[in-house]
């Protein structure tokens, strides 16, 4: 509580509290009232003259004193936002053991929420913090930094304690970075990374894209803006200044191929945002001495390079900064008094997407939606209004519902896995065939779970039949009840706040940043029929006499080639995302791997597809050798989880083996590196003949001899190299 008001401001307090049942004409005073300064019988006498006119007190001056640190009755809180009512039930003086096991769960609901009010946010964490929860404190925070930046000096203790994976970064820009760099810290945080992060000397971009720094850093980051890359020069003509831009996008260019070249790490860019004041109005955009049209041009060549330089990875600032106007997305006065590109605003919304982007490279995007049926993927409720009684179609709502199927097919062409987690009649699943408004089929899907089990428990399963982690998914309901659950009780899927509107919703999915791809591959398109295929698979198992009949009776087929520069980015993405079957998990990305496809002497990069009768399950294994004379080392072995026991990966080591061997390699080095998703492998060398070698750490290092041992085989895969193919 703070320090009371004096006797002469309290007088006018209880005048504004006596005042209260007048609403609204009282309003403008009871908001000038600090409630903090207060004490618990002044707000009793509050809602005693509220009630005695009859009076119900209004949302904004319930959420005044909650904010304020007062406790009000559960009764008079129905209109209020779940953060509010938690923030309430913080505020009591006792809080009970039981009282305290449901705040928890409930502050765990809260704690990923975005909360537009920065004040209650700020008055949740510091109530989190002294209620003895300090993680959800952190996280809360974190998810609302970039709106309430001041969140993050209240959790400076818990966040210097927290176990966040390290990453170095380099920040390079032709501007001043201090200021970004220090928002880069809380936006990597906030997506479970710990950011050390060094600046090169100020305008230094091109000497040090051509002459890294020698310390070994994870990613660079260049902060783009247009003044500082090419300030126009109003006493040349037009075709002076923008031969001046091509020239230093030439030079930009150069500069990126040898990076990409010398370095292999990951550089990410912004681009440049829409220009709100235009230099020459309404041909800004069409002449050559334009802001918009030199945007255009440099935008474009930045779209360019990424796409010839897969290190490179591209920020689109004005998506980052859309949900600013654009008056924020620049200060003058920073700009002129410290060559400062971006408001602050502007700035932590650039660094939460550099962050995000980071963390997409190193984890990739969700694999999995999960989707609730009734009022999330029709409107209505089929056991109430039947299949036709549904509204899904071309009027309005059911119009809404259409286009939000439509993202979903949007997102299953992108690789993602869709699934229904329905608490309903199993005869929900006809809708997909009856209803002639439904943009969505049944083969869409790869898996659902239509009951009345709670839904934890069925996504839990589902992420067992499709062999993925909980953290793959993402978890769309209408109903706050069962998003509460999903988030108490499996905490790992990602479960936002559907809007309630579903006119919003189509749009709003698109802006969850963690199912944005990098990069797409010609597998992820067809991931959803790889896995229906691999289902049918599973079928034929169960009905199989015996498990060699199933896996005769599968047609399996292995084709085996080198990686190129076409299937570099999915072999790359398997590095990357594959957990169980991967015998060292070293995590190498493209640029790793093409140094080792150029290095044909030293090393061979290879990958197998894999098809059956039930369909083509596109590049599902892969490896990476380093050769030096007749001995080799198999550095990575990895393998997708959909093939898994099917012998696979007995016949693409044997003849990734054979081929080792007529290169004259006749020893060949592996090694097992144990983690918590891999013990499935732990004894894989030695079911194919290799021996035990060291033990170094935690390492285990396998041998294998070409005099000792033979080359394994299966005789229900059938493989071949794609290079004897046609001979």
């Amino acid at each position: 509580m703070s320090k009371p008001y004096p006797p002469e401001l309290s007088e006018l307090a209880d005048a504004a509290i006596k005042a209260a049942p007048l609403l609204p004409a009282s309003k403008s005073f009871l908001q000038a009232v600090d409630w903090s300064r207060l004490s618990a019988p002044k707000i009793a006498e509050l809602f005693e003259a509220l009630d005695g006119a009859k009076r119900k007190p209004p949302p904004w001056l319930l959420g005044d004193l909650i904010r304020a640190g007062h406790s009000v009755d559960d009764n008079r809180l129905e209109r209020l936002p779940l953060p509010a009512r938690l923030l309430n039930r913080l505020n009591a003086e006792e809080i009970t053991p039981k009282e305290m096991d449901s705040l928890k769960i409930t502050s765990r609901d809260v704690a990923g929420r975005e909360i537009d009010d920065g004040a209650l946010a700020l008055a949740l964490v510091k109530g989190l913090k002294a209620a003895a929860l300090p993680d959800e404190a952190l996280q809360l925070a974190l998810t609302n930094w970039r709106k309430t930046p001041q969140l993050v000096r209240q959790v400076h203790e818990q966040l210097a304690r927290a176990e966040l994976a390290a990453v170095k970064l380099r920040l390079l820009s032709w501007s001043t970075t201090q200021p970004f760099a220090e928002d880069l810290a809380p936006a990597f945080a906030a997506q479970g990374f710990d950011a050390d992060v060094t600046q090169a000397n100020f305008g230094e971009v091109i000497p040090e894209l051509l002459r890294p720094a020698e310390e070994n850093y994870d990613a660079y980051i260049l902060l783009f803006d247009l003044e500082g890359f090419h300030p126009h020069d109003w006493r040349l003509d037009s075709e002076a200044n923008i031969n001046m831009l091509k020239d230093r996008l030439e030079t930009l260019a150069s500069a990126l191929a040898s990076f990409a070249e010398n370095t292999g790490r990951p550089l990410f860019i912004n681009t440049l945002p829409p220009a709100p004041a235009p230099a020459l109005g309404f041909i800004d955009r069409r002449h050559t001495d334009g802001t918009t049209a030199n945007i255009k041009q440099i935008n474009r060549s930045l779209s360019q390079l990424a796409a010839e330089h897969s290190q490179i990875i591209l920020i689109d600032s004005f998506i980052a900064m859309a949900s600013l106007p654009p008056v924020q997305w620049s200060d003058p006065k920073l700009w002129f008094y410290g060559r400062i590109p971006y408001a602050p605003e502007a700035s932590r919304a650039l660094a939460a997407d550099f962050a995000r982007a980071w963390r997409a490279d190193k984890k990739g995007p969700a694999k999995v939606l999960a989707i609730d049926l009734d009022n999330t993927m029709w409107g209505g409720v089929f056991g109430e209004d039947g299949v036709h009684g549904l509204q899904v179609g071309d009027d309005f709502p059911g119009n809404a519902f259409k286009a939000m199927q439509n993202e979903f097919l949007r997102l299953k062409n992108q690789g993602m896995l869709l699934t229904i987690l329905s608490k309903n009649d199993p005869a929900a699943i006809s809708v997909f065939g009856d209803h002639p408004g439904m943009k969505l089929k049944e083969d869409d899907f790869v898996g659902h779970r239509i009951n009345w089990t709670p839904k934890p428990q069925n996504i839990r399963e589902l992420a067992a039949e499709l062999n993925v982690g909980l953290d793959s998914f993402i978890f769309l309901d209408d109903s706050p009840h069962e998003r509460e659950a999903m988030r108490a009780l499996a905490p790992e899927v990602f479960t936002p706040e559907l809007p309630d509107d579903p006119a919003q919703r189509p749009s709003w999915l698109r802006t969850l940043s963690n199912t944005w791809p990098l990069r797409l591959t010609a597998e992820d398109a067809k991931r959803s029929s790889m896995y229906l295929a691999d289902q049918k698979a599973r079928q034929l198992k169960t009905s199989a006499a015996s498990f060699e009949d199933y896996l005769a009776g599968l047609e399996q087929k292995l084709l085996i080639e080198e990686v190129s520069e076409t299937t570099l980015p999915r072999v790359a993405q398997m590095h990357i995302r594959t957990n169980q079957f991967n015998l060292t998990t070293r995590r190498y990305d493209e640029s790793d791997i093409r140094a080792m496809m150029e290095d044909r002497k030293g090393h061979l990069v290879v990958l197998g597809r894999a098809s059956d009768k039930f369909g083509d399950h596109g590049v599902v294994i892969c490896a990476t050798v380093a050769i030096d004379a007749e001995q080799a080392d198999l550095k990575t072995l990895l393998m997708s989880c959909r093939v898994i026991g099917r012998e696979v990966e007995t016949a693409f080591l044997g003849a990734l083996l054979q081929r080792l061997q007529s290169m004259g390699v006749s020893e060949v080095k592996a090694s097992y590196i144990p983690t918590v998703k891999n013990v499935i492998v732990k004894d894989f060398y030695k079911q194919h003949g290799f021996a035990e070698a060291e033990i170094i750490g935690d390492e285990t290092v396998w041998l294998w001899r070409s005099e000792e041992s033979d080359i394994p085989s299966s005789i229900y895969v059938t493989s071949q190299w794609a290079d004897e193919e046609n001979s």
